[in-house]
Formats: structure tokens, C-alpha cells, sequence
């Protein structure tokens, strides 16, 4: 579930909608928390959807670290990518607001962190702009997001969270461990789905 503090907007008509605070979300603000109603399909399940679903569905899609393509239920699969983006995925099950976003402000997260499998051209035109995204993404920027994924965790226990309530207490004791315990965060890099070869020869026929 998305932050109620946000709604659709159009940006361009080249990039089209995407998703915009409606109210000041600080850093530390949890943005989007995985729930129920998330749907995460098998790479079989999805395969065998009707052509027409499958081609509707695709560009909302994203890999989970389990190699599952997960489908949010509501406008946070319309958050767009930014390489300096305001929010980003964590490996707690949630998306946070990794620097202050003001009313009004498009909110961005980095799609380097949703294990997309084939590199393809980004037209963010934000500066710096890494130009593409690519299977290493992960592995080459962790260390930059783990810095302000970690700082904005911190913050987390002690802001207004309408979005609390849905962590489970495992998450909830792990986010208070952090601000005495720095060293317990757990890095985007589990958030990786290690394909083998033959996974990736699939998906490339698919």
C-alpha cells in the first residue's frame, strides 16, 4: 500500500502519469509497504495469462529477490524512475522516503533496485543520469543506497507512519533495533534475485 499522502498526476507526454505527494512526506517516511493484496506471480503463472493481460500487465511489473514478478494493487506501480530519486526500496518489505519530498513533488524511486533483467535506455533527464539501467545496478550502487536507505531508516520510529500498522512485528523490531544497532540494517544487496543462466535464457525466449 501506497502512502495516502500521494495521487496520480500527468508529468509529460513523454514520460505520461506518475505520482506526486499531496502533503510534505519527510525523510524517513515509509512510501509504499508490501500487503496482502500485493500480487506475486510465478514466472509460469504469468506465462501462461492471456497474451493481451500478460502485454497490459508487464510494465508494472518488477522481480522480487525470490525471482517472482510482484504487481502492486494500487498507483504505487506508477512511481517513475528518477537516478536521484527521492525514494527507494529497501530489503524490509517497504519503500522510503530517502530525502524530504514537498507537497507537490513528484516522487521517483531508482528501478536499479527491482531486478529488471534486459539493460534498457532511461529518459529520466535528471543530473546526473546513469543513461541505462543494467543487471549490476545492484551490485555497483549498494553502497550509495545503503547509506541513505540506512539514515532514512533511522528516522522512521519517530515520525507519524500511517502505514505502521501494516509491518509486521518481525520488520517493526528490526526498524527500532536500527537507531541503537546501525549495524543490523540488512543492505539492498539481498534485494537481488541470482538467477542462474538457464532462468535468464528463459526469460530472454519469453
Amino acid at each position: 500500500m501506497i502512502h495516502p499522502a500521494t495521487r496520480i498526476g500527468f508529468v509529460s507526454e513523454a514520460i505520461g502519469n506518475g505520482v506526486f505527494a499531496t502533503a510534505p512526506l519527510p525523510r524517513g517516511t515509509l512510501l509504499v509497504v508490501q500487503d496482502a493484496f500485493d500480487q506475486c506471480l510465478t514466472r509460469a503463472h504469468f506465462q501462461a495469462l492471456p497474451p493481451v493481460l500478460r502485454d497490459s500487465l508487464e510494465t508494472y511489473l518488477y522481480h522480487n529477490k525470490r525471482g517472482e514478478l510482484v504487481l502492486g494493487w494500487d498507483h504505487a506501480k506508477y512511481i517513475n524512475h528518477s537516478c536521484t530519486s527521492n525514494s527507494l526500496m529497501t530489503d524490509y518489505g517497504l519503500e522510503i522516503v530517502v530525502r524530504d519530498i514537498a507537497a507537490g513533488e513528484e516522487i521517483t524511486t531508482d528501478y536499479g533496485l527491482l531486478n529488471v533483467q534486459e539493460p534498457y535506455e532511461l529518459y529520466c533527464n535528471c543530473q546526473p543520469c546513469r543513461g541505462r539501467l543494467a543487471l549490476d545496478d545492484i551490485d555497483r550502487l549498494a553502497d550509495l543506497w545503503d547509506q541513505q536507505i540506512c539514515d532514512a531508516l533511522q528516522q522512521a520510529p519517530r515520525l507519524q507512519q500511517p502505514l505502521w500498522p501494516l509491518l509486521s512485528a518481525a520488520t517493526v523490531e528490526a526498524l527500532s533495533r536500527l537507531s541503537s544497532d546501525p549495524a543490523s540494517y540488512r543492505s539492498v544487496r539481498g534485494l537481488k534475485w541470482r538467477c542462474d543462466a538457464a532462468v535468464v535464457d528463459r526469460i530472454a525466449a519469453d
